[in-house]
């Protein structure tokens, strides 16, 4: 993702909401492209191998954060304004484990992609049944509970 074609953007959520703290922080690389296109990246928690060492392993989250991520930035690219259209990856998802709620990474990851392609949304806090929301997302509906 260091290309020259690609830029990258980064959001690190930390917010406190009714005594509780939300974190996730997630980076995105992104490059114009003809139609709207998201991917993760090979390796979103290398970050683990630095933190922890050679002993870091994969959590059963994993997936279903991966899956948040990918969903964020495909909700931020439908909400950018005039067509615009890129080529998104995800390349890094960092959570903790007490304080990454359902939702937390699907915001971070649409600020993130905004940040990127240099269209910052106004970063609107909603909580809604103890989860992060986009209010101005309408145009997919929200995944399945889990």
């Amino acid at each position: 993702m260091t290309g020259s074609s690609f830029v990258v953007g980064e959001y690190r959520l930390r917010h406190m909401h009714h005594k509780l703290f939300h974190y996730a922080h997630v980076v995105v690389a992104a490059q114009p492209a003809t139609t709207n296109a998201v991917s993760a990246g090979t390796a979103p928690f290398a970050w683990r191998l630095d933190a922890y060492g050679p002993f870091a392993y994969a959590l059963d989250t994993d997936t279903e954060l991966v899956e948040e991520a990918v969903d964020g930035v495909g909700r931020a690219l439908d909400a950018l304004p005039g067509g615009a259209a890129y080529f998104a990856v995800v390349t890094s998802i960092q959570t903790s484990n007490v304080d990454t709620f359902p939702g937390d990474v699907r915001y971070a990851a649409g600020h993130a992609l905004w940040r990127a392609v240099g269209r910052p949304r106004t970063d609107t806090r909603e909580v809604s049944e103890g989860r992060l929301v986009f209010p101005e997302f309408q145009c997919r509906p929200d995944p399945p509970e889990r």
